[in-house]
Formats: C-alpha cells, sequence, structure tokens
C-alpha cells in the first residue's frame, strides 16, 4: 500500500497542474494467476467513494460480470487506515470508513477464475505460465465522479517480461514496469495489455501509420501474413474514406487451446485504435494465402471510423454498470457491413445473405422497427445472433438503399461515402452523440439528395 508521503506528492501534482491525475498501479506476480489494482486519486470522503466494475463496454452489446472476479478489495486513508470494501446493490462497491478521506482503492482480481467462467473467448483476459494478456475493461475499475479525468498507468511485473500496451504500441517494448497514459477512463479501458515472453509483436512495414500485430498463440503462427492482411484491410479503408483516423493501430489476436468444449471462440471486438480476436488453434495463421478472408479484419478496422468517431446516443457517454440503450447498432454494424463488402471487398452478391438474414427471422424480429430491434440488440446482440444479424442485415441494406439513391439524384457524384463523412464531420465539430432524428438531415445536407424516403421506408418492421 502507498505510505502517506506518497499522497503528499499526489497533493503537490494537482496543485501544480490544475488538474487531478488519477493513478493506476498494476501488479503481476509471477507464477500467478492473480493481479492488483491500486488507484490513487486526490483524498475523497469515505462515504462518497464508489468503486465502479465495469459490466458492459463500447460494441459489447452485452452484460458481463466482471465484477464476479474481483476480490480482497480495500480502501486506504491519508493516514494508513484501511476499510473493507463492500458490494452494493449494483456493480460497485462502497467503504465504510466513517469521518476518514481515503486516497486509495484496490483489489484483486482471479484471472484464471475470470477464463474459466467466462465461456466466450473474446470477453475474457487471460492468464498462462510466460503470459498474461489483458482486456482494460475487464481489469480496471473507476472512482465514480473520477471517469473521466487523466490516467497514469503503471505496470509492475517480472523484471524480464516485456510489456506492450496499445495505448502507445512499440517494438521496443520496457521490462518489468512500464508506465502509460491514458485521456481518461474510456480510453483505459479500451486499450489492451500483455505482459510476458511468450507475446510477439511485428511492425507492419509500408503503412500509412504505424500498424502493428501482436499475438500470443500456442501452435504456429505467421505474424508477417496477419500483417499483410491487416494492412489490406487498411488500405482499403483509407482509400474509401480518404483519410485515416487512427494515429496507430494494432492487431491484437490469441490462438489458444480450449479452456473447454463449452468454450466459445472466434468473435473479434473492435476497439478505438485495435481489434481484439481469439481463436483456437486450427484458426491459426500459420501461411501465405492470397485469397483470404479478410472480411473480419476489415469490418472490425472499419470501426475506427464508424461508431468509435461518430456515433448515436447510448454509445457515448458510455453506461459502464448496465448495457446502455443503443438505438443505432444497426447504423454501427449495418453500415459497417455494407463498406466493408460493398466498397473495400467488392463483394456485392453479399446482399443476398442480407436479406436471407431478414426472411428467415422469426415473427417477433420482424415486426420490431429499426429502433426497437437496436434496443433489444443493446444487450443481447449474440446472445441470441437473430437479432444481431437481422440488425446488420438491415443496416447494411438501408444503407445500399440510400447508396443508390445518392448514385441516381448525383449521377454518380456522390455516394454512401459522403454521407458517412458527413456524420463524421459533423461529430468531430459537435462533440457528441447525435440523436435519432439527427441522422437523416445530417446525411442529406451531406449528399444534398432528400434522403428522407428511403429512411422512413425502413424505419418500420418487416418492408411489404
Amino acid at each position: 500500500m502507498r505510505t502517506f508521503p506518497f499522497y503528499i506528492l499526489l497533493l503537490f501534482g494537482w496543485i501544480m497542474y490544475g488538474q487531478q491525475t488519477v493513478y493506476y498501479t498494476l501488479t503481476h506476480t509471477p507464477n500467478s494467476n492473480n493481479i492488483e489494482v491500486a488507484i490513487n486519486f486526490e483524498p475523497m470522503n469515505a462515504e462518497k467513494v464508489r468503486l465502479i466494475i465495469p459490466r458492459s463496454a463500447p460494441g459489447t452489446y452485452s452484460l458481463t460480470n466482471y465484477r464476479a472476479f474481483v476480490e480482497q478489495v480495500v480502501g486506504t486513508s491519508t493516514n494508513g487506515t484501511m476499510a473493507k470494501g463492500t458490494i452494493g446493490d449494483g456493480s460497485f462497491f462502497t467503504f465504510e470508513a466513517e469521518s476518514e478521506q481515503l486516497a486509495q482503492v484496490s483489489y484483486q482480481l482471479d484471472l484464471e477464475k475470470m477464463e474459466t467462467q467466462l465461456l466466450d473467448g473474446d470477453a475474457s483476459s487471460k492468464s498462462r505460465t510466460n503470459y498474461v494478456g489483458l482486456l482494460g475493461y475487464s481489469v480496471f475499475g473507476f472512482v465514480e465522479g473520477l471517469e473521466e479525468n487523466p490516467i497514469e498507468l503503471t505496470f509492475k511485473t517480472e523484471p524480464s517480461w516485456p510489456i506492450f500496451s496499445t495505448l502507445a504500441p512499440t517494438l521496443d517494448r520496457p521490462k518489468g514496469s512500464a508506465s502509460f497514459q491514458a485521456e481518461n477512463f474510456g480510453v483505459l479501458a479500451d486499450g489492451q495489455y500483455t505482459l510476458g515472453k511468450d507475446s510477439q509483436i511485428y511492425q507492419v512495414p509500408n503503412a500509412p501509420i504505424p500498424l502493428f500485430v501482436a499475438i500470443y498463440s500456442e501452435t504456429e503462427v505467421n505474424l508477417e501474413e496477419i500483417g499483410r492482411r491487416g494492412l489490406l484491410a487498411l488500405n482499403g479503408l483509407k482509400d474509401f474514406y480518404g483519410y485515416v483516423p487512427m494515429p496507430h493501430y494494432t492487431i491484437y489476436e490469441e490462438f489458444i487451446n480450449p479452456k473447454s468444449d463449452r468454450h466459445d471462440y472466434g468473435f473479434s471486438m473492435e476497439h478505438l485504435n485495435s481489434m481484439t480476436y481469439t481463436g483456437d488453434l486450427s484458426r491459426a495463421v500459420t501461411s501465405y494465402d492470397p485469397k483470404a478472408n479478410i472480411g473480419s479484419i476489415v469490418h472490425h478496422m472499419g470501426h475506427s471510423w464508424i461508431p468509435l468517431r461518430s456515433y448515436g446516443r447510448g454509445y457515448r457517454p458510455f453506461a459502464w454498470q448496465v448495457a446502455p440503450l443503443i438505438e443505432t447498432i444497426w447504423l454501427n454494424e449495418g453500415f459497417t457491413w455494407y463498406i466493408s463488402y460493398a466498397y473495400v471487398l467488392e463483394r456485392s452478391g453479399i446482399l443476398n445473405f442480407y436479406k436471407r438474414n431478414m426472411e428467415e427471422a422469426p415473427k417477433f424480429i420482424k415486426e420490431k422497427s429499426l429502433k426497437e430491434l437496436s434496443l433489444l440488440g443493446s444487450s443481447q446482440y449474440a446472445a441470441d445472433f437473430r437479432i444481431g444479424k437481422n440488425l446488420f442485415s438491415r443496416g447494411a441494406l438501408l444503407a445500399h438503399d440510400l447508396d443508390m439513391v445518392i448514385q441516381k439524384e448525383t449521377n454518380g457524384q456522390k455516394s454512401i461515402k459522403d454521407a458517412l463523412l458527413g456524420l463524421l464531420n459533423w461529430t468531430k465539430t459537435n462533440q457528441r452523440a447525435f440523436e435519432y432524428d439527427e441522422i437523416e438531415p445530417i446525411m442529406s445536407k451531406a449528399t444534398g439528395v432528400d434522403l428522407s424516403t428511403i429512411w422512413e421506408q425502413w424505419q418500420g418492421g418487416k418492408l411489404d
């Protein structure tokens, strides 16, 4: 635990810089599946301190009980006394320490328990003999009210272990300890982190931005081939949008022996400047394949434009304790599916796949409007993947219809690209989530085409 002089130093720093930095320290003990996280902050009355443990994260469209793996929660006061954390009614801990000023909360996490109990392989952090792989939102909590404050994160682990972070990727990995900065908790939680000798890092040459491949594999794997595929995806998206918004990008993948027959692998997840994927050994990329299917990389990398940098209500600001109600999952997923396959991969035949998903849906899905289905998918997108498939299929077909109208009315001078750039530019200017009824006017203005008729046709349930 931190001592009193450390808190004096923190207070001096807050006074000097006029803004409170929150200090996170993650400690990993060698030959252990446990990690400890300590959060230091400007002293607060103990009764006001709540340690929030995320149950959801942007783009997951689900609830995951990460609190179940948090143990030994302790608050420490400025005079060194300790207060045990008590589980609240939601995904948080409170601290009973009358008249005390807390300046630190700490807790431990059992990564083996997490991976064993979470059957979705992509939802869990991992611990192996010479490797620890961490998803930020699965291990980091925050003190309520400080989630928008800047963060300094320090790792401490075995002295010979290299450390990598998608927050600031580099081939020259520090060993034993390392520090990183994050703008706020959302950025911290969105990051991925690797510790250990068995993680491999590769930087792809000739990329428009620094492009990295971070791999942990329990079988043979070809990092250069994964990087080649990633570069194809990045260049394709750059050609479509005309620019790359990410300062750097990391393709972070794991190929592991299944934890059990009940565990499910093969899903990817998008992040602001990275994507993650966990597959079993059969999915490992071992050799050059000119016909490799890069659709998943294109799609998840494509999310770095939409919705990660242009989004509707519910996606930002994010409600970490619940699965927020998001009205625009069809846009987040469907528009990205359409761009990925119709433009970057040039596979127009996939429209039949979207139509088939809609035709085969049960009645309760067909009858829901776009907004209603999106709200349902906010927590059940993959739990009942008929919901997820219909959301991205409806969104993709709406994008296609908009694209055709835009091209027709402008004699091919504009397309769906201009509509999406309109959304991206609007978000950059306004710095907030767009409201549902703002989407069509933004796209219509950006393209110079009245899109209201097509828009309204797709807002109800099943089209006649």
